[in-house]
């Protein structure tokens, strides 16, 4: 059987790209495909006209799944919630047929081990960096009756279903700390304050990626933050990729510590993180060491609204923005009186912990969900 077989169409995206135009219809790119939900913090939104135009082969519904053909490639998610969406580039939709397949199992079932290497597996045993339609569409399944599929469906699902109200209410506060910075430095600006470059709050280090070829540098301990693990994530609490000691060792000027501001300035500029722990970026980040930590709270939002400069200044001419240290440590930021970003400190600094803390339950949740998806599928856990 193959994955046509199991849907009612499987549908590829306008081959194009659609500018962000901040607010409207999210529009689903790779970066928002997730493992299981869509990710739609920092998401990018088009108009109404825009999201008939690139629905016209089909309008994306509940239950219907979006999968991501490259950056990450192979990466699965199911619409849930009446949201209303259309496609990025590089994505794919895929309607399961339900009398045969249940959409939240075939979700699962297609980010286990034996689809995802029949996915992006190459001929020469390399891992493939892209998908193309008729592999999707001819990828051979082998999936258990539908009222087997619907019990593990609902297993799995109630997992994402607790992740998703965690990173609600992480959201709300969020907004709710970002509403307090705005009452406190936009809306009470005073004209008065002084002008700082950004390099007068902390030390600039650009990250940079060790040798690839150096085995004995990777897939340990030590994080290494790239830019798909800063979307929509205030805190890095775990990375893709990871550092053996060695690796870390291999450029000691890198190494970043808990409270460093991370701030992605080569293609996707503008995406700002905090770290929690030892880590090293890789040169597509720039990451900001606060000479005084009381300051990072209030740094987190006010770098996080220069993303438009940022594009500014990154943009000159070459097919993609890069942000370079030297432009990035002077731009120039309006700066209250310190006595002033102490008191909001205080007052952010309990919110973030609380972000900080249900991130990490999320990615527990994640963690938990991962181990028992293997089990579920090979019958190894009985329904």
């Amino acid at each position: 059987m193959k994955l046509s077989d199991v849907c009612e169409f499987i549908a590829d995206c306008p081959h194009s790209t659609a500018p962000d135009e901040g607010k409207g219809f999210p529009l689903i790119r790779t970066p928002n495909v997730g493992k299981g939900r869509l990710l739609l913090d920092n998401v990018q939104r088009v108009s109404k006209a825009v999201y008939d135009k690139r629905n016209m082969r089909a309008v994306p519904q509940d239950n219907d799944l979006i999968f991501a053909r490259e950056a990450p490639a192979g990466n699965v998610a199911i619409i849930k919630y009446g949201e209303k969406v259309c496609l990025g580039q590089r994505t794919v939709l895929l309607r399961p047929d339900i009398h045969l397949a249940d959409p939240d199992f075939l979700t699962y079932y297609l980010l286990t081990p034996v689809p995802q290497n029949r996915l992006l597996g190459g001929a020469n045993g390399s891992t493939v960096n892209h998908v193309n339609l008729p592999t999707i569409r001819n990828l051979p399944i082998d999936i258990p009756p539908l009222p087997i599929q619907q019990k593990i469906g609902r297993i799995l699902s109630a997992y994402d279903d607790l992740i998703e109200n965690h990173r609600r209410q992480i959201r709300l506060l969020e907004e709710g700390a970002e509403r307090l910075y705005k009452e406190w430095f936009v809306k009470n600006y005073d004209p008065r304050w002084a002008f700082y470059k950004l390099g007068n709050f902390g030390d600039i280090i650009t990250g940079k990626t060790p040798s690839t070829s150096r085995l004995e540098y990777w897939g340990q301990e030590i994080p290494f933050v790239t830019i798909p693990d800063m979307h929509g994530n205030i805190f890095i609490n775990k990375t893709e990729k990871l550092l053996t000691k060695q690796g870390a060792d291999s450029q000691k000027n890198k190494i970043l510590y808990s409270g460093t501001l991370l701030v992605s300035c080569i293609g996707t500029v503008g995406l700002v993180s905090i770290t929690t722990g030892i880590c090293e970026t890789n040169q597509q980040i720039n990451a900001l060491v606060p000479f005084n930590p009381v300051t990072t709270a209030f740094l987190y939002f006010k770098i996080r609204g220069l993303r438009r400069q940022l594009e500014g200044l990154g943009s000159n001419g070459a097919t993609m923005i890069n942000v370079n240290k030297d432009k990035f440590s002077s731009i120039q930021i309006s700066c209250p009186p310190l006595e002033m970003i102490e008191a909001f400190s205080r007052l952010a600094n309990p919110i973030f912990e609380e972000i900080k803390l249900l991130n990490r339950q999320v990615i527990s949740l994640q963690e938990a969900r991962d181990r028992l998806l293997p089990k579920l599928m090979s019958g190894e856990v009985k329904v």
